[in-house]
């Protein structure tokens, strides 16, 4: 079941968001950077995020937060999509996506674009993203990674 998330999510959606970057992302980018990225556990994140006008949903399976995921359609933007590792490769992401691409319609929007990180970019080709460029995409602790920038234009 995907939801909106509620802020009673935000410790679970925090460790789904600190497991997932340590055990996907540090195949792409150094140990130490993808630490300092996560950090410490802080929930508060998604408060913040979502005072700056994203969506937040969730991915529940046996009661519990597996992933979850943020929008902003005011900006177009997809910002994230976080799969704890033991679900990866089960399509909740797949799920996910698919279903942000439905809200995104709902809104009346035509394309979306994101900035991947350098371990989910095949998966968004996959899903009809089409790379613009790359980027260093600043987390909201400060820390600089390398991405790509990529957009898909949905069709009619």
């Amino acid at each position: 079941m995907i939801r909106k998330a509620e802020k009673s999510d935000y410790e679970e959606m925090d460790f789904v968001f600190r497991e997932s970057a340590k055990a996907l992302c540090i195949r792409n980018y150094e140990k130490s950077k993808v630490l300092d990225w996560v950090g410490k556990p802080w929930a508060e994140r998604f408060v913040e995020s979502a005072n700056k006008g994203n969506d937040q949903f969730v991915k529940i399976s046996n009661g519990k937060v597996v992933a979850f995921a943020e929008l902003n359609t005011e900006k177009f933007m997809l910002n994230s999509i976080f799969v704890l590792s033991n679900y990866a490769g089960k399509g909740i992401g797949q799920e996910l996506l698919e279903f942000l691409i439905s809200k995104a319609k709902e809104a009346g929007i035509q394309y979306l674009k994101l900035d991947a990180s350098l371990n989910a970019v095949n998966f968004y080709l996959r899903n009809g993203f089409k790379k613009c460029g790359v980027s260093k995409f600043t987390t909201q602790n400060g820390v600089v990674l390398d991405s790509v920038q990529m957009k898909c234009v949905f069709g009619t």
